[in-house]
């Protein structure tokens, strides 16, 4: 278990990874979410509508044929976003990043590595809740496990998050 002082550094430090990172213009060849048929949104979907803590849930993956991680499931309208290096971390490195946003103080964002139902890394998820100046952020973390863990259950395997959803 990460001691409070540990949890409080990485805090601190990712904060000051999120506060250098310019805000994502936007991008005529990202998908709209409505569009994405697969799998891994339909995952988003469901979660968001179980989930009214959740602003924001993305999942992020090297789509088949690909060698780029990119944005492939979210509520956002950004489907192909090629990630940053933070999102690149998680999946290949196996970090997590817990960090209040800079720019608008009602959201705490999580950043988990996804895993399938064999416990494989097939990506990256990123969950943004509400939050508010105070909040036991090891709750937030706690919350975001559970809904990854129910995710890796619907997921058989890496090529399952790209399969068109019935």
């Amino acid at each position: 278990m990460t001691s409070p002082i540990r949890l409080a550094s990485l805090l601190f430090l990712s904060g000051f990874a999120a506060a250098g990172l310019p805000a994502a213009p936007a991008d005529p060849s990202w998908g709209k979410a409505a569009d994405n048929k697969i799998l891994a949104q339909t995952l988003v979907n469901d979660v968001l509508a179980h989930h009214s803590e959740l602003i924001i849930l993305g999942i992020h993956s090297v789509a088949p044929g690909t060698k780029d991680e990119t944005l492939i499931a979210c509520n956002l309208d950004r489907i192909g976003k090629k990630d940053d290096d933070d999102d690149i971390a998680v999946a290949t490195e196996g970090k997590m990043i817990l960090a209040p946003n800079l720019k608008e103080s009602n959201k705490f964002e999580v950043q988990l590595p996804l895993l399938d139902a064999q416990g494989r890394v097939v990506g990256s998820t990123g969950f943004v809740f509400h939050y508010h100046a105070g909040q036991d952020v090891v709750k937030l973390l706690q919350r975001a496990l559970a809904i990854r863990a129910d995710l890796a259950t619907r997921i058989a395997d890496h090529a399952a998050l790209f399969q068109v959803a019935p």
